[in-house]
């Protein structure tokens, strides 16, 4: 199963106009933290999953800061995932995180630069998946389909 928050339109939106991406980013992860603070995690996770989307935009087209927007998708990760698995979304989340370790991985081989901040992130986000993969195959949690993540 693909995640997918963003629309093709939308999304196009965002890959043109570097203003917009950072506007987005903001708005979905400021709105999603609140709905996440206020433990309205079905509110939230659409938002999440936009921002997440956008930051891995905004790493792609290289517009904006390298390192923040790398800490943009890394936060965005650690959001995502974590309304996800409250959802008891357990697969979603992981893939959610295996989405960032792969996409951090590329960016290492790809360039030197940010390197020490991608290994930070990267490390975070493996011990992430190791203690999701745990709880999972430990029977801690009760998965459920992700058919109704977005309305």
């Amino acid at each position: 199963m693909k995640l997918k928050f963003l629309c093709a339109r939308h999304r196009q939106q965002l890959e043109i106009s570097t203003s917009k991406a950072v506007r987005s980013w903001q708005d979905g992860f400021d709105t999603a933290q609140f709905f996440y603070d206020q433990r309205l995690w079905s509110d939230a996770v659409c938002h999440a999953g936009c921002a997440f989307e956008t930051a891995e935009i905004l790493i792609t087209n290289k517009t904006i800061d390298y390192d923040v927007a790398c800490n943009w998708f890394y936060h965005s990760t650690v959001l995502l995932s974590a309304l996800l698995k409250n959802l008891n979304y357990d697969i979603q989340a992981g893939e959610v995180l295996f989405i960032a370790i792969d996409r951090f991985e590329s960016e290492l081989s790809a360039n030197s630069e940010g390197c020490e901040r991608l290994l930070e992130s990267l490390n975070l986000l493996y011990k992430s998946a190791k203690v999701l993969n745990t709880e999972y195959f430990n029977g801690g949690s009760t998965c459920r389909s992700s058919n109704a993540l977005c309305h």
